[in-house]
């Protein structure tokens, strides 16, 4: 037989803790209003401090625009605290930096405190960075002027969701996570008009498990000077996939220990230096027409295998695949390298290794676009070959 009161004590409990997760903090009730071109940056932080008071919540951004500024040397300039959901009603809901955001540097919009967080989803909002600069100009362009920067040396930032937002003109990167970062999602994100990098990953030795996957960079006025996912300084990170995502600038990614590299479309690039253990597998990669170099690019790696991709290098000197170490940058070769199945057209060379101990390359297809020489290997040894040319 049920026990009434002891069910009823628990459907108490229950409705309790269901109105605590429900709780939102919809930044119009504490002083900010749409559209008005005034700085909301106060009130959006009443409405946060309200959310970290309670514990957690949802802080909700309603349809509209609102102004975001620094207002001393803050970074980030809205602190996201722990147990945190911003969500909002799409593109619609817009916060927006302040213009005088190209005067100056070190704007990020939104991230973590001193004291890190844990347990944040950031949904369905429209991060707009009000940059004006149309490409790189070095010493000019405030390059540090981000919209979401997770960075901490001294505490945790973990459990971090960021899905189904447009991130869009921003002098610096789109979205950066880095040191005391571990597990962290970008999913289904759409980047456009960035200068520096679209989704820039780093960390340190306690930094792991990274998942970039459903993004996009959307045609825009401005010219990167960056990729559109990057991962550098990663000093130790751990665990990073990037996956089934399509990228109009490069994915540039090295320093990992454990990183996967699967079903992206490229236009551009793929390089990464110093990779131990990578699985590079199931990609499309165009170069660019004006790309002059090899489309791929990997160097000191300790165990990559590269399989199932296809390349394409349209301009006569961009070649295929190149793999190096040994040089005089760093004397230890790159080690145990596998490269399989993979269609490659190129008008310069196929596959070159330069500086490589232990390695395969087997059932490769060197298209007829053009290719200078199928394979050329250069101070490499205990290379075992089985490529098929047509």
């Amino acid at each position: 037989m049920i026990n009434l009161s002891r069910f009823l004590l628990l459907l108490s409990l229950f409705a309790t803790t269901s109105n605590v997760l429900a709780a939102q903090y919809n930044i119009e009730d504490y002083g900010a209003i749409a559209n008005d071109e005034l700085d909301d940056t106060l009130a959006i932080r009443k409405a946060f401090s309200a959310c970290e008071e309670a514990d957690g919540g949802e802080v909700f951004i309603p349809a509209g625009i609102f102004i975001v500024s620094r207002q001393g040397t803050e970074s980030p300039i809205i602190e996201i605290p722990s147990n945190t959901t911003v969500s909002g009603e799409g593109t619609s809901s817009t916060l927006k930096f302040d213009p005088e955001v190209n005067n100056t540097n070190f704007w990020r919009m939104l991230g973590a405190g001193p004291t890190g967080c844990q347990n944040v989803t950031i949904r369905d909002i429209h991060l707009d960075g009000s940059n004006t600069f149309m490409s790189y100009d070095k010493g000019k362009t405030p390059e540090q002027n981000y919209g979401v920067f997770f960075y901490n040396t001294k505490a945790t930032i973990e459990n971090v969701t960021i899905h189904d937002c447009l991130v869009e003109n921003f002098s610096g990167d789109c979205i950066a996570m880095s040191k005391g970062c571990r597990n962290m999602t970008v999913r289904d994100v759409s980047l456009r008009n960035f200068v520096r990098q679209g989704i820039q990953m780093g960390g340190d030795s306690g930094s792991h498990d990274y998942l970039v996957t459903g993004c996009q960079d959307l045609e825009g006025e401005v010219k990167s000077a960056g990729s559109t996912i990057h991962v550098e300084h990663a000093d130790g990170l751990k665990g990073v996939q990037i996956t089934n995502n399509r990228c109009s600038q490069s994915i540039l990614a090295g320093g990992v220990d454990g990183i996967i590299i699967s079903n992206n479309v490229i236009q551009g690039r793929l390089a990464g230096n110093g990779n131990l253990n990578a699985v590079i597998t199931g990609n499309f990669i165009r170069g660019r027409d004006d790309l002059k170099r090899f489309v791929v690019q990997f160097g000191y790696s300790n165990g990559l295998i590269f399989k199932n991709n296809i390349i394409i290098g349209n301009h006569e000197e961009a070649g295929g695949i190149y793999v190096w170490g040994s040089s005089r940058y760093r004397p230890e070769p790159s080690r145990n390298v596998l490269i399989a199945d993979n269609l490659i057209q190129v008008r310069g060379d196929g596959i070159q290794l330069n500086g490589v101990d232990h390695g395969s390359i087997s059932n490769n297809i060197i298209s007829p676009v053009g290719a200078k020489t199928n394979i050329v290997q250069k101070r490499s040894q205990n290379i075992r070959l089985d490529t098929v040319a047509p």
